[in-house]
C-alpha cells in the first residue's frame, strides 16, 4: 500500500473517532437532561395539582371585574356623553378606539385636546382634580412683572 493512501485512511479514522466522541458526549448530555427533566415534570404535575382550585377563583373575579368594567363605562357613557371616548384616549393612548368597539358604538376618536401621563390622569381622578385644560388661566402678568416663576423662588 502506498504511504499517501495509508495517510487519507488515518486521517478518516481520526475523523470518525472524533465525530464518534463527540456523537457520544452529545448522547451523555441529552440522557442527564432528559433525566433532570423527568424530575421536574413531577414538581410541575405537584404544583399543577395544587392550584387547579385556583382556576375556578380566578375565573370567578375576572367575571366580576368584566362586569364591573361594563357598569363603569356605561355610566361613564352617560355621563361624559360623547367626549367619552375621547377622555378614555386622552389618559389611555390608543384606548379610545377599543373603548367605542367595547360598547358597540363606531366613529372617529374625537380628542378633548389633553394627553395626560397615565400615571398622572389617574391620580387626577382619585384626587378630583380638573384635567389641565379646565384649569383656570395662570396669571402671566403677575408672573412676568415679578420676573421669576413661584416654584423657582
Amino acid at each position: 500500500m502506498e504511504p499517501a493512501v495509508l495517510v487519507i485512511i488515518v486521517l478518516i479514522a481520526l475523523i470518525v473517532g472524533a465525530l464518534a466522541l463527540y456523537l457520544g458526549m452529545t448522547i451523555r448530555a441529552l440522557l442527564k437532561i432528559n433525566q433532570g427533566l423527568g424530575v421536574a415534570l413531577v414538581s410541575v404535575g405537584e404544583i399543577a395539582s395544587k392550584t387547579a382550585p385556583v382556576n375556578g377563583v380566578l375565573d370567578a373575579i375576572n367575571a366580576t371585574l368584566l362586569a364591573g368594567r361594563n357598569l363603569l363605562e356605561g355610566l361613564f357613557l352617560q355621563k361624559a356623553g360623547p367626549d367619552a371616548a375621547g377622555l378614555v384616549e386622552s389618559a389611555f393612548p390608543g384606548e379610545g378606539a377599543r373603548f367605542l368597539a367595547r360598547v358597540g358604538r363606531r366613529g372617529e376618536v374625537v380628542h378633548i385636546g389633553e394627553t395626560y401621563p397615565r400615571g398622572e390622569a389617574i391620580l387626577n381622578s382619585l384626587l378630583g382634580a380638573p384635567p389641565p385644560s379646565a384649569a383656570p388661566p395662570a396669571p402671566v402678568a403677575r408672573m412676568s412683572a415679578l420676573g421669576t416663576r413661584p416654584w423657582e423662588r
